[in-house]
């Protein structure tokens, strides 16, 4: 639904380009005011890489709702060649405006964040760890969050990585840029046999029809810095997907015979959505509770095809390091 309603407003964006640029521009109905503006975005995409306008078009439609570019009145917005272009009423303009300066002042040096992912085998860490924690509020059951000043957390994160049952996810630290996400992955696929297909020229007349399933964690961080640098906004997402067993079902062979084994997967899936907003001189910690671990080991093991379900307490750590501070 949400990149539907994407290509939607972009569809729209393109139709009101062409009446704006056009001699057409008068009949652009205005009737709650709108304006058009057009916003310089070449910093940003020069640092960020080509393409990039659509991670500001998607922080404007976050923040301002989606229903703000679908109602009766005509809206638009689109990106594209280091520009954004908007057609909207003056409020909506202002935060539209807001936004693109936190993208592109000081692009040229911009924010990094450093995210890490660890798994432990219960959240017995916290015992230890809760004193130095300020929690702040989450949307997701299961879910807590928590900052503390930068100059406590390494000690911290220090003694949750030095554990017994500590795994750090295989990709290790992941280096985020202001306004870009960052992603950190860990799975494997697992194969089955799902059903037979018809094989009527060879013996014994059909063949196992193969599936897999993506076992899987996917973690995405978008952090964005206020225009003074003193707060951090950031979008944060959540995939897991975990075989719990592979019911056994017997299937009829279509030339008689013995019957033919096949396998439906049970599947255990975690999806998460919060919003974050959190002091830059502060690093932020995310537990998300007893899930499942779907990641393999680093020592080349090659996993069996069910293993026993693993959960743990997963525990994402991300620390602010703005440009110009130490």
């Amino acid at each position: 639904m949400m990149r539907s309603r994407r290509h939607a407003a972009l569809s729209l964006a393109l139709g009101i380009t062409l009446l704006a640029g056009g001699p057409l521009a008068a009949q652009i109905p205005s009737d709650v005011g709108q304006v058009w503006k057009t916003y310089d975005l070449q910093p940003f995409v020069t640092a960020a890489g080509p393409d990039s306008e659509k991670h500001v078009v998607d922080w404007i439609l976050q923040e301002t709702g989606y229903p703000t570019w679908h109602g009766r009145s005509p809206a638009s917005l689109s990106a594209g060649d280091g520009k954004l272009s908007c057609f909207h009423t003056p409020d909506v303009q202002a935060l539209v405006s807001d936004i693109v300066t936190r993208f592109v002042e000081e692009a040229e040096k911009p924010h990094r964040f450093t995210v890490r992912v660890l798994g432990l085998d219960g959240p017995a860490w916290r015992t230890e760890a809760r004193p130095s924690l300020q929690p702040i509020s989450t949307a997701t059951p299961g879910v807590q969050a928590w900052i503390l000043p930068r100059e406590n957390a390494a000690a911290v994160v220090a003694r949750l990585r030095s554990r017994s049952d500590a795994t750090e996810l295989p990709t290790g630290p992941v280096q985020a840029g202001n306004g870009l996400p960052a992603v950190l992955t860990g799975g494997r696929k697992q194969e089955y046999v799902q059903d037979y297909a018809l094989l009527p020229n060879a013996w014994p007349g059909w063949q196992p029809q193969r599936a897999a399933c993506d076992e899987g964690l996917a973690i995405e961080f978008q952090p964005l810095v206020s225009g003074d640098g003193t707060v951090v906004d950031a979008v944060f997402k959540c995939r897991i997907d975990q075989i719990e067993r592979m019911a056994q079902v017997s299937l009829p062979a279509p030339a008689g015979g013995p019957p033919v084994a096949a396998q439906v997967p049970q599947v255990a899936a975690v999806r998460i959505g919060e919003r974050f907003r959190w002091p830059a001189t502060h690093t932020l910690v995310v537990a998300l509770g007893l899930v499942p671990w779907p990641v393999p080991v680093q020592n080349g093991i090659v996993a069996a095809l069910i293993p026993d379900l693993e959960r743990r307490d997963v525990v994402v750590v991300v620390e602010p390091r703005l440009s110009g501070s130490q």
